[in-house]
């Protein structure tokens, strides 16, 4: 009998896979927005009037058009202003810049000068391109900054859900030069005191379904690079500053914040972890509806943990420096 070739058929299970997993993050996009959009205005609870200047155009290091926003409370001219660079959520596959207004309103409320920063969306981007327009975004805050009368000793980073995530590999890329290789791009020049995490999409490889069917869109095609995968556990902790949580009983992912919590204290690193027992506060609840009780006190709690860091960091490198004017200089 002759031998007859079995027709060989394309495994086609991997791209219905991604066809799939696109399609629900197209319509995770759309819920998304259409959840932002009816967002009613908010009255923020600080004592300050705000000036804001919006839509200011900038372009990252590939020379895509991206968008600004600043929040500045209006103080004497002579006053320094303590500085805030917030970044929205959205699960990194929606959201934008002004999902953050209310909470950016809020944060200038209480006295501090915010910059909203924003980066594209999976699919049109992976996660390492999205830390780069974040870097570019963070170096145009750096010129910023001049336009401004600021403390320099008090200049902070939050971010909410997929922001922290982002917020979180932009402050350790700051002090990894090899975490800087694995993702593909140069860290930000801005150094920040202290970072603020709302409900922190912290996790990206664990065996859940972010990890097991959205990690490969966040990670496009760095998914198949190990030198880039290693780092995608967040438990970077050396090259951390210090790093304030909240998240609550409502939020459908407060285990990442509570295990980023433990892992920090076990390294002994500085960090302050705020736990709601409220169902109500759900995902994301301070940057979503900063006009909720538990919203103002976590805002509140945080800047209060942000200037507490900040004052010891000045205090030791006032020490730091007063140690090094007295060794006795060398003589020839």
């Amino acid at each position: 009998m002759k031998d007859e070739k079995q027709p060989r058929f394309r495994d086609v299970s991997g791209d219905l896979r991604r066809q799939i997993i696109r399609i629900l993050l197209s319509e995770m996009q759309i819920a998304i927005t259409n959840k932002q959009m009816e967002l009613p205005d908010q009255t923020p609870s600080g004592s300050y009037q705000i000036e804001e200047y919006l839509n200011i155009p900038y372009m990252n290091r590939s020379e895509v058009a991206l968008g600004m926003d600043i929040y500045k409370p209006v103080v004497p001219e002579t006053e320094e202003l303590p500085v805030i660079v917030t970044l929205y959520g959205g699960g990194l596959v929606g959201g934008n810049r002004k999902s953050s207004r209310p909470y950016a309103r809020e944060l200038a409320s209480r006295g501090y000068l915010v910059f909203a920063i924003e980066y594209r969306l999976v699919p049109r981007a992976n996660c390492a391109e999205q830390l780069d327009d974040v870097c570019a975004g963070m170096d145009l805050v750096g010129q910023k900054l001049v336009d401004f009368n600021v403390d320099f000793s008090r200049v902070f980073l939050t971010g909410s859900s997929a922001g922290g995530y982002l917020s979180l590999y932009v402050a350790a890329m700051k002090n990894s030069e090899k975490l800087q290789k694995a993702i593909g791009f140069p860290a930000s020049r801005i150094v920040f005191r202290a970072v603020g995490l709302d409900c922190g999409m912290l996790y990206t490889c664990l065996s859940d379904p972010i990890g097991l069917i959205l990690s490969e869109q966040f990670y496009g095609e760095k998914r198949d690079d190990p030198a880039f995968l290693q780092y995608m556990d967040p438990e970077i902790l050396d090259n951390l500053p210090p790093i304030f949580l909240n998240t609550s009983r409502g939020d459908f992912l407060n285990n990442y914040s509570l295990m980023f919590h433990k892992a920090l204290k076990d390294a002994g690193k500085p960090v302050k972890l705020v736990y709601y027992g409220e169902q109500e506060a759900g995902r994301a609840f301070v940057a979503n509806d900063p006009s909720l009780p538990q919203s103002r006190d976590a805002i509140t709690r945080m800047l209060q943990w942000f200037e507490e860091q900040a004052d010891i960091q000045r205090k030791q490198a006032a020490a730091s420096k007063k140690k090094t004017a007295r060794k006795p200089r060398k003589t020839s």
